[in-house]
């Protein structure tokens, strides 16, 4: 993978974690966006 792709899906990635951060926050959940970023990665991973 180039270096541009990877920049690509890291950003997607790491929007895909605040979007989950900032909804389980207004829902009232716990939530670490370092940790959903990490289950991002684990998902992509194993597509």
């Amino acid at each position: 993978m180039t270096d541009i792709a990877k920049k690509v899906k890291n950003t997607s990635q790491d929007a895909e974690a605040k979007i989950k951060t900032e909804e389980d926050h207004a829902e009232g959940k716990p939530s670490s966006e370092t940790l959903n970023k990490a289950k991002v990665k684990v998902r992509d991973a194993f597509k």
